[in-house]
């Protein structure tokens, strides 16, 4: 449909409320996918002595699933007993840094509470002129002890303490959230405690844990699946009244690998290009021109890493193509942690070239882009003969597809008709 001057104006204003790349959903509304994760995090909440461990690679949306749990929680709560007889239940949550200790993030946590008709309460009271933090209530010192800590979660009964970025203090404080967890567990305190934080396994965020196996609940958030990225171009359609048409959404699902924060970003950027052009349908070559301006608001540092990848002496060489055909093999990965093996490079390789590529032929570049000398920008994990490959920086997978694009090594139609093939 074709827009007034004023609405796509409006449009353009409006697509960056719903679409969000640079900072977490905090909304249940905006928020797309994870319902197996959810459910498990409701399931830990309602069983007393069980707390949580969210982990996974950065971007895959632990910190937007940490901000819904709080709405989450309440609406499932109101939906199995509602007032007046349900019981109002805290939230609280905190983001750790790097100076914080054990002590640190349980004042942090214990300050959003105040205390008044001996119970807690969220927040400050209106009204109420002099409040009485927990800290004084309790009578608490600036150093706290694990048990000193289990005593005063167990008179809010129900209450549920989240720990975001934890793997900044986790060296310093994982023992005594273990210590604490098992203290709680074995004396049944109706409480959850949730840490999230990056981190491929649950060895890389928590001290100790084998030991609290029966009390902790290990969620691994993996990259999103095709239809939860969907999910968030659909979430979008009706409150910016647009349409995104079958080709687009699937061109942003694949370049985003199972990770939200490209999906909003090319949905935002596609959208106000749409907008400029004064239309409310999202066609392919919005995306593309979506890409483009990702790719040009891109930090230097992805620009030096592509050039240091691709840089040879040799008019022959083929590293911007085996680099190509990397990058496709990522937009196509359904590895939870985002890992692409060298079988999945030969076809998207081979279709660039036009002829069949052994994968002898491309692997030493394989090892060279996890060198030094090629800027590190795949790792790679496994044996020999078994090795697994991804990007360290997910970012430079949509920069390496412009890149192509820009200099005519693939054109915008073989772009699309590989991202949409299976390899």
């Amino acid at each position: 449909m074709t827009l007034t001057q004023e609405a796509a104006e409006n449009l353009d204003l409006l697509a960056s409320r719903t679409f969000r790349p640079r900072t977490p959903i905090t909304t249940r509304d905006l928020f797309a996918g994870r319902w197996d994760q959810i459910k498990t995090l409701i399931d830990a909440v309602n069983q007393a002595g069980l707390h949580v461990v969210i982990y996974g690679e950065r971007g895959v949306g632990k910190t937007s699933l940490s901000n819904v749990i709080g709405p989450i929680v309440a609406a499932f709560d109101e939906s199995k007993t509602p007032l007046p007889a349900r019981r109002e239940r805290l939230v609280v949550k905190v983001v750790a840094s790097s100076d914080d200790t054990f002590s640190t993030l349980w004042h942090s946590l214990f300050s959003q509470i105040t205390w008044k008709d001996n119970r807690p309460v969220y927040g400050v009271l209106p009204g109420v002129k002099s409040p009485m933090p927990l800290r004084k209530a309790f009578n608490l010192g600036d150093t706290l002890a694990v048990d000193e800590v289990r005593k005063v979660v167990s008179m809010i009964p129900g209450a549920v303490y989240i720990v975001d970025e934890f793997d900044r203090s986790a060296q310093r404080t994982s023992k005594n959230f273990t210590d604490l967890m098992k203290a709680l567990s074995d004396f049944g305190v109706e409480c959850t405690i949730i840490l999230v934080g990056v981190a491929e396994t649950i060895d890389g965020l928590m001290a100790d844990h084998a030991s609290i196996s029966r009390a902790l609940v290990q969620v691994l958030l993996p990259r999103m699946r095709p239809e939860e990225l969907r999910e968030i171009l659909t979430k979008a359609e009706e409150p910016l009244t647009i349409k995104f048409s079958d080709e687009a959404a699937s061109l942003i699902v694949n370049i985003s690998q199972g990770l939200p924060h490209y999906t909003h970003l090319l949905g935002l950027h596609s959208v106000r290009i749409s907008a400029s052009k004064q239309t409310n349908h999202i066609e392919r070559d919005a995306v593309f021109d979506a890409l483009k301006e990702a790719v040009r608001q891109a930090q230097q540092t992805v620009t030096e890493k592509h050039t240091k990848a691709t840089r040879s002496a040799h008019r022959d060489a083929l590293y911007k193509h085996v680099l190509l055909g990397c990058a496709l093999a990522a937009t196509h990965s359904r590895d939870a942690l985002g890992y692409f093996n060298p079988g999945s490079v030969a076809g998207p390789l081979s279709n660039i070239l036009n002829r069949t590529v052994p994968i002898a032929a491309f692997s030493h570049h394989l090892s060279e882009f996890c060198s030094v000398k090629r800027a590190e920008v795949l790792e790679r994990t496994g044996q020999q003969r078994n090795y697994r490959f991804r990007f360290r920086d997910p970012l430079l997978v949509p920069y390496v597809l412009m890149d192509a694009m820009n200099t005519e090594l693939i054109s915008r139609t073989d772009l699309a008709d590989m991202l949409g093939q299976e390899f």
